[in-house]
């Protein structure tokens, strides 16, 4: 453990940029004590996206945000780390929130922090859902209900596979709807309208519960539930990825839901309306301005740019039409954007602008350079001096008016990364900024990965190991995966299976919010 430890350490020492990190807290019941996992994520030289777990710490002290941010400061310190992050991903509990002042006062980030704090997009999308689905209880809690009474009575469940097999069906173990897990309720809904009216039949004649009532008819409105939770789902799924950038897919997503709440708002169903309104009263809270960084990640993609980002952003208002009277206007919002990343860009110029440079000089031939007089080599040294502390963001402009051809068959295969790497000669600086802020993760998924292998690791017959052969032990775990890109894939759990089958763990976030 150790020797890798250290390995990780020379690691971070050797990396030029900066790198993201994610991180949340976990209670484990077993212990009677809280775990702080910490999540390192940037992309190397060769631009790939790497992933490390830094931290599984036991948190004895109270959840302030003093302790957290020096217990996080403490663990950036061990790994050489303090001054190289550019962003980190909290989830929305207060006092997260107010620690990262505290945080960025210690690490003294680039740009002043500008892009230091991103909020879990995900458990902001699962905090809307949540308010939403309130309204909706109506319809979703006997079909909840149901499948809970399944779940924890092994006798009808054994009843239940009987019944399917008589009527032609292939038994079945539903998905579970647990509030803390994301997208829960729609997998619990969706794995059950094949088997809606296998599941009235059996609940009206072989269990007869007096607490229990199933119609076909819930189902309809469950349905539209599903059309607008879909979205949802399918936005988290996306952006909980580890191995590829997320920061630019965040607007899209964005203008997605936008369009679903415009839809339904249309429709004349009066439960999903109710529940449109409720979720975009949530939804404006967080996302009427829509935060710099995933911005300005989205211009950093060469196919939209700032052209297509003010494309989307009238998509996103139009079908949004917030509620509040202080929606942004397009053009002031592109105008920041642009700033930002002059901001960023001149920043960038001033600290490897000279670093850029030297790595060009290299490239020319010596022979060349051999046979040029000092008068020419003056004029070619002026030429090629970096700028420095210059306000020049010629680089930039460049960027930003050059049109790139990208055929509809790109579309589908076109890999952000790969397009930066072939582009670095052309665009030293930019692909830089590129390789920071694309690095940045939008979810805190890769750390809740982390509790449930702990949750896993700790059970009746584990819970008295002691915190730090734990952590050793998650660490250990990850560092392994690393190689082979498969730090994921050990969590991915499967609750739709056949009543013969075992559940699996599922993993999703808490439901904590900012005061």
């Amino acid at each position: 453990f150790y020797t890798k430890k250290k390995e990780l350490i020379k690691e971070f020492a050797r990396l030029d940029n900066k790198v993201s990190l994610c991180s949340d807290i976990w209670s484990d019941h077993w212990q009677s004590c809280s775990y702080m996992g910490i999540t390192c994520h940037w992309i190397d030289n060769a631009w790939n996206i790497k992933k490390r777990l830094l931290a599984y710490s036991c948190v004895n002290d109270p959840y302030t945000a003093q302790n957290i941010s020096h217990l996080m400061f403490i663990i950036l310190e061990e790994y050489g780390l303090t001054s190289k992050i550019f962003s980190i991903s909290f989830d929305n509990a207060s006092a997260n929130t107010c620690s990262i002042n505290e945080l960025i006062r210690m690490c003294q980030p680039s740009i002043g922090g500008k892009f230091f704090h991103i909020r879990c997009t995900c458990h902001i999308f699962n905090l809307c859902v949540q308010d939403s689905l309130r309204s909706l209880e109506t319809y979703i809690k006997p079909i909840r209900s149901a499948i809970l009474y399944l779940w924890t009575h092994p006798q009808v469940m054994k009843q239940w596979g009987k019944f399917c097999k008589l009527n032609g069906m292939r038994a079945k173990r539903f998905a579970r709807d647990v509030p803390t897990c994301w997208n829960s309720t729609y997998k619990l809904l969706l794995s059950t309208f094949d088997y809606k009216d296998l599941l009235c039949g059996f609940f009206g004649e072989v269990v007869q519960s007096s607490n229990i009532y199933l119609y076909a008819n819930q189902w309809n409105i469950c349905t539209t539930i599903c059309e607008i939770l879909k979205v949802f789902n399918d936005a988290t799924d996306q952006l909980s990825g580890v191995y590829y950038p997320t920061c630019h897919l965040v607007v899209t997503h964005l203008c997605n839901v936008a369009c679903i709440f415009s839809e339904h708002l249309n429709s004349n169903e009066p439960p999903s309306i109710e529940c449109i309104i409720s979720m975009k009263t949530k939804w404006e809270k967080y996302f009427l301005n829509i935060p710099d960084i995933f911005l300005c990640a989205i211009v950093l993609d060469p196919r939209l740019k700032l052209d297509g980002l003010g494309e989307l952003l009238t998509l996103y208002y139009d079908s949004l039409d917030p509620i509040t009277d202080a929606c942004p206007s397009y053009s002031m919002i592109l105008s920041s954007v642009r700033n930002s990343l002059t901001e960023i860009y001149t920043d960038y110029n001033e600290k490897y602008g000279s670093q850029v440079a030297t790595q060009t000089q290299h490239t020319t031939s010596s022979s060349i350079i051999s046979r040029l007089s000092k008068a020419q080599n003056l004029i070619r040294d002026r030429t090629k001096r970096p700028r420095g502390s210059s306000s020049s963001n010629l680089e930039l402009e460049n960027y930003l008016t050059t049109t790139f051809d990208f055929s509809a068959a790109d579309e589908d295969t076109f890999d952000i990364l790969r397009w930066w790497a072939q582009k670095k000669q052309v665009y030293p600086i930019l692909s830089l900024m590129a390789k920071e802020i694309l690095a940045c993760h939008v979810s805190t998924v890769a750390v809740k990965q982390t509790f449930s292998m702990g949750g896993n690791t700790l059970d009746e017959r584990r819970f008295t190991i002691r915190p730090e052969n734990l952590e050793a032990q998650c660490l250990l775990n990850d560092w392994s995966r690393a190689a082979s890109r498969t730090q994921d894939s050990q969590y991915e759990t499967n609750d739709d299976e056949d009543t013969e089958g075992t559940s699996g763990t599922t993993t999703g976030g808490g439901t904590s919010e900012c005061d």
